[in-house]
């Protein structure tokens, strides 16, 4: 489980620290920075699978991953993640990335501390650190060469501490399900993870009929109730190709009609697809949903919710769930503890819990998150807004702050 992200000069963040719960909501204004936010645990999640060069050129380059500095000194990106698992593991992983000529990049530093919880106190276990190309501080004998436009922690996955970190840091998948990408047949693919796209979704829910009964039939109950006129789904072989189509109740008991996906509206495409990453067994450490309120009927939001919920309860908090979102709606079903409000000042995104003034409003049901955003937008906590003003001296930031003061 992700616990806390900190992250300095990633395109839009200058300095910003996040808590992430079980369920964390992400709101703010188009372009205020929430898509970046969420692209540092990507990013993470890539440089550590497929390794750092693709990550950035993926980003297009180390000059458009780090924040603009001007005519000054490029900007060093770094990034570090608080992480935790079953309860018996706690680490802190930080690497930063400095820019060399010609759009380059090197590893400036690297370090992991892993810590055992399971007695009494606090036990450090393990730990690792480079600087420059060069070891510091190593767990092995005999350490690996390092190349310093790679990270190290790849190369240490055979020792166990190391390799329960890597496994949390690279178990993220992010989606902004397109219903267009999902109603042609789809090519036999790898089964697991969902693709972001969901390319591979008719693969996985094959799979998913086969090995997981259960899990399948509980993604059948789900779909059901989110859309009470699908009954469950059907993967069929036609060529080269797997084509999913979907049960729905008809006129009579024994009339229950299969449609291909092609045939669906968009809004049960888009259920389709979140749905089925919240089902995909073995499950993912974190996801990250984009806006899943997009083609999705208001009313059924309430419904989508509760799915949302039960799948994080279901796997014992082991898995998280990220939501950025526009929806009053949605936020209206959100504790306040669980929303984390984005805005950009001067070009640079900050970040924080909502204000204590609002939170006390919701906690007392007297609005709810939605009916705020409506009528007078979610305010960060004024100390958050006390640090922009210490920060940049801005105008807006002293504004929010004496709003935002209980």
């Amino acid at each position: 489980m992700i616990g806390q992200l900190k992250v300095k000069n990633y395109r839009s963040l200058a300095d910003v620290t996040v808590s992430f719960d079980v369920l964390t909501v992400l709101v703010g204004l188009n372009g205020s920075g929430k898509s970046n936010l969420v692209d540092v645990l990507r990013f993470v999640s890539e440089a550590l699978t497929h390794g750092l060069d693709s990550a950035v050129i993926k980003r297009h380059g180390m000059s458009a991953l780090r924040r603009w500095s001007g005519k000054g000194r490029p900007y060093d990106v770094e990034i570090g993640l608080s992480v935790s698992g079953n309860g018996t593991l706690a680490a802190d992983y930080q690497f930063t990335l400095g820019s060399e000529l010609r759009g380059g990049y090197r590893v400036k530093s690297e370090r992991c501390e892993v810590r055992d919880l399971s007695g009494q106190s606090s036990k450090l276990i393990s730990k690792f650190e480079t600087l420059n190309g060069e070891w510091g501080a190593s767990p092995l004998e005999t350490a690996p060469a390092l190349q310093q436009t790679a990270l190290a922690l790849p190369l240490l996955t055979g020792l166990e501490p190391f390799r329960q970190v890597y496994d949390l840091l690279t178990s993220m998948s992010f989606y902004n399900i397109v219903p267009n990408d999902l109603t042609e047949p789809q090519k036999p693919a790898n089964v697991h993870p969902l693709t972001e796209r969901g390319d591979n979704l008719a693969s996985l829910l094959r799979e998913l009929r086969r090995s997981h009964s259960t899990v399948s039939k509980e993604l059948e109950s789900a779909l059901n109730s989110v859309m009470s006129d699908v009954l469950g789904y059907q993967v069929a072989q036609v060529g080269g190709y797997l084509v999913t189509k979907l049960r729905h109740t008809g006129a009579g008991k024994d009339q229950q009609p299969l449609f291909e996906l092609s045939q669906e509206s968009d809004g049960t495409l888009r259920m389709l697809g979140i749905l089925s990453a919240l089902y995909q067994t073995p499950p993912r450490g974190l996801i990250a949903l984009e806006e899943p309120e997009l083609t999705i009927h208001p009313g059924a939001m309430s419904l989508l919710w509760e799915e949302i919920l039960e799948a994080t309860r279901r796997r014992d908090g082991q898995m998280q769930v990220v939501l950025t979102t526009h929806s009053p709606d949605l936020l209206d079903m959100c504790e306040a503890d669980q929303i984390r409000v984005v805005e950009k000042i001067n070009g640079i995104t900050h970040v924080g819990p909502v204000a204590e003034d609002q939170k006390q409003i919701i906690q007392q049901k007297l609005f709810a998150p939605g009916q705020l955003l409506q009528a007078q937008g979610l305010i960060r906590r004024a100390d958050c807004c006390a640090r922009d003003i210490s920060a940049n001296g801005d105008a807006s930031a002293r504004r929010r702050s004496v709003e935002c003061k209980p």
